[in-house]
């Protein structure tokens, strides 16, 4: 982070600053007092379960140059003195990043965005010094921390949007001001707050609001919410496999656990790349990739180097060599119906001299659309050919009426809990075996995924 002075601070959020005469610049901010730095600024945030006011003192005797409260602090500490400290955080990431004239590419979609950011990140990192999100901070405290990272030295910044609800997105567009924007696909996840797929399109298209004649939108084609967006005010261009798309992949080549490689036809080119990860919802991934990457005049040569040297966040498509030489693929960050019928494909697509196996997790914030969504799986995954599908979680005993129904030979186990799960595994699984492991972040299966890992 670059410096802020307590003027400059103070004029951002609309704030009173109390016994700051003569306090230092602020070289970091933070809301959590447990990983305060020396010369941080402390943002005091109150929630439903926490109070960081609570922490206000502690924090300066820990370095904490000034902290920002909504609360008259009793203390004789350097504050400063807003309405609302989440406003005035976001008021203050705003302001920080009108200091920076570089472009900003913003991702959301619900499904593959994380991966999408990475592949773009990876990408323009090849030219560009870029900024980019980690972990989770994709949301309305996450994202503002992630622009206070920002230093002189970047020349681009890809960012993640995160949602649950409408309203949300377009705070984050607000704040960054994207140059350009990705939207993977609109899919399933969140029908239990926003009920439907049209809903879910304006809560994700909410990251165009600010966009003119200047600005671009990046966004899968083939997806049939998607394809409805036009006439706008702004650029679009879509990628995807169809005909219909400008930039479109086309002769995909899998390669098993090495990737895949497809040709791109773009403003008249035919180009072949390799993403080195299975699945063709990797190749929709790179695509998206490949589109920013040319906006900023990347060659195929530096994408492809981009790629190659990409690599996912944990939990997502890890492959590992498991018990019994079985193959585990570690998928257990998050699930929605579009994840999972992604990551069943790729299961479906490995060369097996063994079994396909899936262990299938609740996917969570689904609503009235949970056992239908939840019966769809299991019918997929028998339908591609599955041979053992081990459902876990409430749920779940849906994916196994689902796989039922269709009458085939797989092997179908339901279990209540991730601990059931594993004091059944050795029963059930066998050598060689191709392990998919899936399912929302609440169900915390990576116990499930280490209990398969050899030598454990």
């Amino acid at each position: 982070m670059e410096r802020l002075g307590i003027e400059e601070i103070v004029h951002a959020c609309g704030a009173i600053p109390f016994n700051c005469i003569g306090i230092e610049d602020v070289t970091g901010i933070t809301t959590d007092s447990r990983k305060l730095q020396q010369g941080d600024m402390f943002i005091a945030l109150k929630g439903e379960k926490f109070d960081g006011h609570l922490y206000a003192e502690a924090a300066i005797k820990s370095g904490a140059t000034v902290v920002l409260s909504q609360k008259n602090l009793e203390a004789d500490i350097p504050y400063i003195l807003v309405e609302d400290t989440l406003k005035a955080l976001h008021k203050l990431a705003k302001y920080y990043r009108s200091k920076f004239n570089i472009p900003f590419i913003a991702i959301t979609g619900s499904s593959g965005k994380t991966t999408t950011k990475d592949m773009i990140a990876s990408v323009l990192s090849e030219k560009y010094n870029v900024l980019k999100t980690e972990g989770n901070y994709n949301n309305a405290i996450g994202l503002p921390l992630t622009l206070f990272r920002l230093e002189q030295k970047h020349q681009i910044g890809v960012l993640e949007m995160g949602m649950n609800s409408l309203g949300e997105i377009e705070l984050l567009a607000d704040i960054v001001r994207p140059t350009a924007g990705v939207i993977t696909n609109v899919g399933t996840a969140h029908l239990e707050k926003l009920q439907t797929r049209e809903n879910i399109l304006k809560a994700k298209t909410e990251m165009f609001t600010y966009f003119d004649s200047d600005n671009t939108a990046i966004v899968n084609g083939d997806n049939d919410m998607l394809e409805k967006l036009d006439n706008k005010p702004y650029k679009i261009i879509r990628f995807g496999l169809e005909n219909k798309n400008h930039c479109r992949a086309e002769i995909v080549t899998g390669k098993g656990e090495a990737g895949t490689e497809f040709n791109v036809v773009y403003q008249n080119i035919k180009e072949t790349y390799q993403v080195p990860l299975p699945g063709i919802h990797n190749v929709y991934n790179a695509l998206s990739a490949i589109c920013i990457a040319k906006m900023y005049n990347m060659s195929m040569q530096e994408i492809n180097a981009g790629l190659a040297k990409f690599k996912p966040s944990k939990m997502r498509m890890e492959i590992f060599q498991g018990i019994l030489n079985t193959k585990v693929i570690n998928d257990v960050y998050n699930a929605n119906p579009d994840s999972m019928i992604a990551a069943i494909n790729v299961l479906a697509g490995m060369e097996s001299v063994s079994r396909r196996v899936c262990i299938l997790g609740d996917m969570l914030e689904l609503g009235e659309f949970a056992e239908d969504e939840h019966r769809k799986i299991g019918r997929f995954a028998v339908e591609k050919g599955i041979d053992v599908v081990l459902a876990v979680g409430k749920m779940s005993s849906e994916i196994i009426k689902g796989a039922s129904l269709l009458g085939k030979n797989q092997q179908l186990y339901w279990f209540n809990s991730n601990e059931e799960v594993i004091h059944n595994l050795n029963a059930i699984i066998k050598k060689q075996d191709i392990i998919l492991i899936k399912g929302s972040r609440g169900m915390n299966m990576e116990n499930i995924v280490e209990s398969l890992r050899e030598g454990r």
